[in-house]
C-alpha cells in the first residue's frame, strides 16, 4: 500500500452509520478498509479524531477557463471537493469554430474573466477535456447550449431548423461521445436564449440516446414563450425523455416551496428522471450582460457594441432593459460590480447604486456605461439585502430543499476578478455548518454532497469509500468545519477541512496546498 489513513470515523457516503476503521490506499484506488497494520504502507495519516469521507463533488460550477490558468483550484481544495462539472448554464467554449472564440469569450468575460489571458488550444470539446486533465481536482462537463448554437448559427436571433438544427445535433453526438456528461441550457443567455422549445426538445432527444443529463438555467418569465420557464421544461422532459436538474432552483420570495415542483408533478408521477439543485446563499452573481435584452445581443460582440452606443436606439433599449429585469431596476435593489478588464478600475466593488448616484445616471444608464467601457468585462454580485423575516424563510426553504431526496447542491462558482461571490470559497463548508447546526446526521450530508452528485452524473468510482473505488478521500475535523469566506472577504480559506487526497495523491495536507496536480479529466461512463 502507498498510503494507509489511520483511526479515522469513516462516513462512506452511502447513507450508512459512521464507523472507526483504517483506509489502505494503492496507486489511485482503496485497496482495503478495516483494522489495518502500518507495515508496508508507505505513508501513515494518523486521522484520530477527525472523520474520513469521499471527496465531495461539485456538480455546478464555471471552472474550465480558470483551471487552465491556475490548475490547483485552491478555491475547491480548501473545501475538501475532489470533482467538479463545468460547463452549465449553456456557458461553454466547445465545440466552437476557430473564428467565434474570441467573440464568445468577449460577450461572457464578466465571468470567465480578461478573454486575452486565453489562446485556444482546442477544437472540439473532447479536446478541451483533454486540455482540463492533470488539474488539482478531476473535471467533468457538459457541453453548452450556446456553443453548440455558435457552432451552427452564430449569434442569430432565430431557433434552429432545418439544416442548422441537424448540425447542432450532429455536434452535440460528437460531445456526447468525447465524454460530455450531457447537455446544459442557459435561457437567459445568447444565443442559447433565442432557441423555441421545439429546438430544446430535438436537441434532448439526441441526449436521451446517451442518457445524458439535461441541466436547465431558466428562461426569464418575460412573455418570450407562451409557457412560464419551468413549464417549458416539463414539455422539454415530456417530449424527448431526458433526464433533468434543475440548476439553482429555489425560493425568492414568500412563496411556498411547494410550488416548485407543480410543473412537473405529474411527470414525476408517470416516472420521469427529476432532480434539482440550489446554493446555500440568497442572491447569486452573473453577467452584467444579462441584464441587456436579446435583440441587442444579435450578432455578437461589435453589434453589442454597436447598439449600446446608438443615440437612436437608447431609449427603447432603457425600457426593454427595465422591462425585462423589473427585479433589478425596481426602488432598494442593487448588485455589486466586478470587472474583470482592469482590476485596478475605481468602480469594482462598489454598488450599480452608488455609481449611478456619483455619476447622476439612472440604475439603466449605469448599466450600459459600465458594459460599454469595458468593452462587456463585467459581472455583478447580489446583495443580501432582504428584511431579516423573508432571510430566516430563504433560509428555511433551503433545508427544507437540502433535506428533499431529489435535491443536491452546488456551488456556481465564478472565481473570477477582484471581488467574487463567497460561494466559490464557502458552499461546502457552509452547507455542512448550516445543516450540522440544525443537527442533520453526518451520514446524511455527506451522502448529499458525495454518492449523490456522482450518481446523478454518471461518475463511475467516485463519491463512495469502498474498495476498489477511485481514492478522491477528504480528512476533516467536522465539528470545526465552518465558511469563512464572505461577501466582504469571500476568498477566506473554511477553516476544519485538513486534508485532501485527489486519485490516492495528496493535493492539501494540514490545511497547506501541497501543488500536486493528480486530477483526471472524467467522461461520462
Amino acid at each position: 500500500m502507498d498510503i494507509l489513513i489511520k483511526n479515522g470515523l469513516i462516513v462512506d457516503g452511502s447513507g450508512k452509520a459512521p464507523y472507526i476503521a483504517d483506509i489502505a490506499v494503492s496507486r489511485d484506488r482503496i485497496c482495503k478498509i478495516g483494522q489495518l497494520e502500518e507495515e508496508g504502507a508507505d505513508y501513515v495519516i494518523d486521522a484520530g479524531g477527525k472523520m474520513v469521507t469521499p471527496g465531495f463533488i461539485d456538480g455546478h460550477t464555471h471552472a474550465e477557463l480558470s483551471l487552465l490558468k491556475n490548475r490547483q483550484g485552491p478555491n475547491f481544495i480548501y473545501q475538501g471537493v475532489s470533482t467538479v462539472v463545468t460547463g452549465q448554464c449553456g456557458l461553454g467554449f466547445a465545440p466552437l469554430p476557430e473564428d467565434q472564440f474570441e467573440d464568445s469569450l468577449r460577450v461572457n468575460s464578466g465571468i470567465f474573466g480578461e478573454y486575452r489571458h486565453y489562446a485556444k488550444p482546442w477544437g472540439s470539446f473532447g479536446e478541451l477535456l483533454a486540455q482540463l486533465d492533470g488539474c488539482a481536482v478531476n473535471v467533468a462537463a457538459n457541453v453548452s447550449h450556446n456553443a453548440i448554437r455558435q457552432s451552427a448559427l452564430g449569434f442569430d436571433d432565430k431557433p434552429l431548423t432545418g439544416k442548422a438544427l441537424e448540425t447542432a445535433k450532429a455536434r452535440l453526438r460528437e460531445a456526447m461521445e468525447e465524454g460530455a456528461l450531457g447537455l446544459s441550457l442557459g435561457l437567459s443567455y445568447y444565443p442559447g436564449g433565442y432557441s423555441d422549445t421545439e429546438e430544446l426538445i430535438e436537441l434532448c432527444k439526441v441526449v436521451k440516446e446517451y442518457d445524458g443529463l439535461l441541466c436547465t438555467h431558466l428562461r426569464l418569465n418575460d412573455g418570450q414563450i407562451p409557457l412560464t420557464p419551468a413549464q417549458e421544461m416539463a414539455e422539454v422532459v415530456k417530449g424527448s425523455g431526458v433526464r433533468l436538474n434543475m440548476l439553482h432552483y429555489r425560493t425568492g420570495g414568500f412563496e411556498d416551496t411547494k410550488t416548485l415542483f407543480e410543473p412537473f408533478e405529474t411527470l414525476e408521477k408517470e416516472g420521469a428522471d427529476i432532480h434539482y439543485e440550489y446554493y446555500p446563499y440568497l442572491v447569486g452573481a452573473g453577467l452584467l450582460l444579462a441584464l441587456v435584452p436579446g435583440w441587442v445581443q444579435e450578432g455578437g460582440y461589435k453589434k453589442i457594441m454597436e447598439r449600446l452606443q446608438s443615440v437612436g436606439l437608447r431609449k427603447e433599449l432603457l425600457e426593454a432593459m427595465e422591462a425585462r429585469h423589473s427585479y433589478f431596476f425596481g426602488k432598494g435593489q442593487t448588485a455589486v460590480i466586478n470587472i474583470t478588464k482592469d482590476m485596478y478600475a475605481k468602480e469594482i466593488g462598489k454598488s450599480v447604486d452608488e455609481i449611478a448616484e456619483e455619476n447622476k445616471e439612472s440604475f439603466s444608464e449605469t448599466v450600459i456605461r459600465l458594459l460599454v467601457e469595458n468593452e462587456l468585462q463585467v459581472g455583478f454580485i447580489g446583495v443580501e439585502n432582504q428584511t431579516e423575516e423573508l432571510k430566516q424563510k430563504l433560509y428555511e426553504d433551503q433545508y427544507k430543499l437540502f433535506m428533499d431526496r431529489r435535491y443536491t447542491m452546488g456551488s456556481d462558482t465564478i472565481s473570477e476578478g477582484v471581488v467574487c461571490h463567497p460561494r466559490a470559497f464557502g458552499s461546502f463548508s457552509k452547507t455542512i455548518r448550516q445543516m450540522r447546526e440544525r443537527g442533520v446526521k453526518p451520514e446524511f450530508i455527506i451522502r448529499k454532497l458525495t454518492s449523490m452528485p456522482a450518481q446523478l452524473y454518471h461518475l463511475k468510482d467516485r463519491g463512495l469509500l469502498e474498495v476498489g473505488k477511485k481514492a478522491d478521500i477528504c480528512i476533516m475535523d467536522y465539528d470545526r468545519v465552518e465558511d469563512m469566506a464572505s461577501f466582504s472577504d469571500p476568498r477566506r480559506q473554511s477553516k476544519g477541512i485538513d486534508t485532501l487526497l485527489v486519485n490516492g495523491l495528496p493535493v492539501m495536507t494540514k490545511g497547506v496546498l501541497t501543488g500536486i496536480l493528480s486530477g483526471q479529466a472524467l467522461k461520462k461512463e
